[in-house]
């Protein structure tokens, strides 16, 4: 079974226009780097640790779907302050999450004796871990970006 993706580069040419539009350079730099960072040692700490992120993933998973509540929430509120707080919580979540998916991937891949790409496997881990650092780069770029309207 294969996992049909449908890219379409012009939506995400104009997303990221959108941000270098609403954003100073510095900003995207300092989310990116940070993303970046943050990114990398976690997913460095989820497929060499011997410690099991299971537990910390179902958490973080629940603690999503709070902060998705949460952020339709301010949403109607439009509160600055709730928004800032809750970049920073999504920057906790994602955080455990990334070392959790990379544990997962590396989890799978053993247990598939390396044959993940032929059942689609290897496309939906590169889509969580792709989804994890968008995410940690949006709520960054949203926690250094905020500093300059306060």
């Amino acid at each position: 079974m294969s996992i049909p993706i449908n890219f379409n580069s012009d939506r995400l040419r104009n997303y990221f226009a959108f941000i270098a539009g609403a954003y100073a350079g510095t900003d995207i730099a300092t989310a990116f780097v940070s993303s970046a960072g943050v990114f990398l040692t976690m997913a460095i700490i989820g497929t060499f640790s011997h410690r099991d992120f299971t537990r910390i993933g179902s958490y973080a998973s629940a603690a999503l779907i709070g902060l998705i509540i949460a952020m339709l929430i301010n949403f109607f509120v439009q509160s600055p302050m709730i928004n800032y707080l809750l970049s920073i919580v999504a920057v906790i979540i994602f955080t455990a999450l990334t070392a959790w998916d990379a544990q997962r991937m590396k989890n799978i891949y053993t247990e598939c004796n390396g044959q993940v790409s032929s059942n689609g496997l290897a496309v939906l881990g590169a889509l969580q871990l792709y989804l994890d650092f968008i995410n940690l780069f949006i709520s960054f770029l949203d926690i250094f970006g905020s500093s300059n309207e306060r």
